[in-house]
């Protein structure tokens, strides 16, 4: 957590940063995960550490069932789901990197598996662009988020048809600004990931609630 603070100059961290802000390797839709995020009060802009579940439910939803974890690019500024976020509700997803999935045959042959893959960046953190929404239920305030995707590019495509869009260090300052209200601006700001290592890895990861570094480790 600590160098998320640093790297991103943040003022305010939530008491629940801690508990989903350490070294995590499977996580999964409807899991809480850490955003950098804007809010301003009091004509004051304050940059703050929260914890917001994967998986947006826009305010206007009757109940949290929403699974929206990725919003398309192509229609994130006309999408009811997205269009108010994509004005207003702008976050950072801060991340080692991700995986994806695509169904190859075993090498003794068999029924075919689906094979994860994880891609990284070189160095330091994706960053990945997100949107963020606050539903209100009988129990409270619920903060979800979603990461905004784009068509793969040729480094990518072949294990996947789409990867996230990421925010360009010299815009996270643009992209997160609450004053900032031009969605299509916003977007225009937004980079495909470029240069990711990507190396085979565990169908461990296929199971919800394993954990831990091994599972980003290169496997043959």
């Amino acid at each position: 957590m600590e160098e998320i603070v640093e790297e991103f100059d943040i003022d305010f961290i939530d008491d629940g940063v801690p508990a989903v802000c350490g070294p995590r390797y499977n996580i999964a839709p409807t899991d809480q995960i850490p955003a950098i995020v804007e809010r301003a009060s009091d004509g004051e802009v304050t940059r703050k550490l929260v914890p917001v579940r994967w998986g947006l439910v826009p305010g206007w939803a009757k109940a949290p069932t929403a699974t929206m974890i990725n919003a398309r690019v192509e229609t994130v500024t006309s999408k009811p789901s997205f269009r108010k976020a994509a004005s207003a509700r702008r976050c950072l997803l801060p991340a080692l990197g991700y995986y994806e999935w695509r169904e190859e045959q075993p090498a003794g042959g068999g029924k075919p598996v689906k094979q994860p893959w994880f891609f990284a960046p070189p160095v330091g953190p994706l960053v990945m662009a997100g949107l963020y929404e606050f539903w209100k239920g009988p129990d409270g305030w619920l903060a979800s988020a979603t990461v905004i995707t784009t068509e793969a590019t040729d480094a990518v495509g072949w294990v996947h048809d789409r990867m996230p869009m990421t925010v360009p260090a010299d815009s996270w300052d643009d992209w997160l600004d609450p004053g900032l209200t031009d969605a299509a601006a916003a977007v225009a700001l937004l980079t495909p990931p470029v240069d990711l290592s990507h190396r085979k890895v565990s169908r461990a990861v296929n199971r919800v609630g394993t954990d831990g570094p091994e599972l980003i480790a290169e496997v043959a």
